[in-house]
C-alpha cells in the first residue's frame, strides 16, 4: 500500500501581482496567504513565520520548499526566489524549482499558453515546451498554422486585439481559464517532482527565457 505519511512542505509562487503563499501536506492545502507585489520585500518572511506559527509548525517539520522559478516580472520574481534561498540555506531544507509556464502548458495541452513578457514579448507554452517570442513574429509563425488554435493567459488577453486582426477566426482566445498558474498548480507539480526525485536543489535560479527571444532578435 501507498505511504500516508505526512509530507509537509511550503511553495512560494511569485505571481505577476502578487507573491502566494502555501502551506501544504502532499497536495493538500493547510493554509496560505498572499501579498501584493508592492509590500512583499518587507513582509514576506515575517508573514511566512507568522503561517507556521498560526498552524502551530516550525521550519524543522518540513520536507522540502517548492518555488515557482518564472518567468514572471524580475523585481517580484526575485524577491520569492531569493526568500526560498536563503530560508533553504538556513534551514537546510531542499528547494524544488518549478517552471510556472511549462506547469500551465502541461495542465492545458490543448490550449497555447501566452503570458506577458512585457516589451512586445510573450512567454510561450506548448505542452510543455516553452519560449519567449517578439509577439509580432509569434503571429506570424501561427498564422501558418491551418487548424484553428485557442489561446489561454494574460499575454493572449493583453494582446487579444492584435491576435484578432492577424490570426482572425483561426484564433479563440477564452476568458475564463487562468492568466497564470496558480498556487496549487506550483504546489502540485513541486509535490510530484520531489516524489519522483527530480531537479531536487539546494538554489533555485531564476527561469529567464527572455534570452531567447534576444537570441532571435
Amino acid at each position: 500500500m501507498p505511504s500516508t505519511a505526512s509530507v509537509l512542505h511550503l511553495v512560494i509562487h511569485s505571481g505577476y501581482t502578487s507573491v502566494f503563499v502555501g502551506l501544504y501536506d502532499r497536495t493538500e492545502s493547510i493554509g496560505s496567504f498572499t501579498l501584493d507585489k508592492k509590500v512583499v520585500s518587507a513582509f514576506l518572511v515575517t508573514s511566512i513565520k507568522e503561517l507556521l506559527t498560526h498552524h502551530e509548525m516550525k521550519f524543522d517539520k518540513l520536507t522540502f520548499i517548492g518555488v515557482h522559478s518564472g518567468p514572471a516580472p524580475f523585481t517580484t520574481l526575485r524577491v520569492g526566489i531569493a526568500t526560498a534561498n536563503g530560508l533553504g540555506f538556513a534551514t537546510g531544507l531542499p528547494l524544488v524549482p518549478v517552471n510556472g509556464l511549462q506547469t500551465l502548458s502541461m495542465l492545458y495541452p490543448e490550449y497555447t499558453v501566452l503570458l506577458n513578457a512585457f516589451c512586445d514579448d510573450v512567454y510561450v507554452g506548448k505542452k510543455g515546451t516553452v519560449s519567449c517570442q517578439n509577439i509580432d513574429a509569434f503571429l506570424r509563425e501561427e498564422s501558418k498554422i491551418a487548424e484553428q488554435v485557442t489561446y489561454i493567459g494574460n499575454g493572449a488577453h493583453l494582446h487579444e486585439q492584435k491576435i484578432k486582426d492577424i490570426l482572425g477566426d483561426s484564433a479563440k482566445i477564452l476568458a475564463d481559464y487562468p492568466y497564470e498558474a496558480a498556487l496549487n498548480d506550483i504546489a502540485h507539480a513541486a509535490y510530484a517532482k520531489w516524489q519522483n526525485e527530480q531537479d531536487i536543489q539546494k538554489q533555485v535560479i531564476p527561469t529567464y527565457l527572455k534570452e531567447y527571444s534576444a537570441k532571435v532578435g
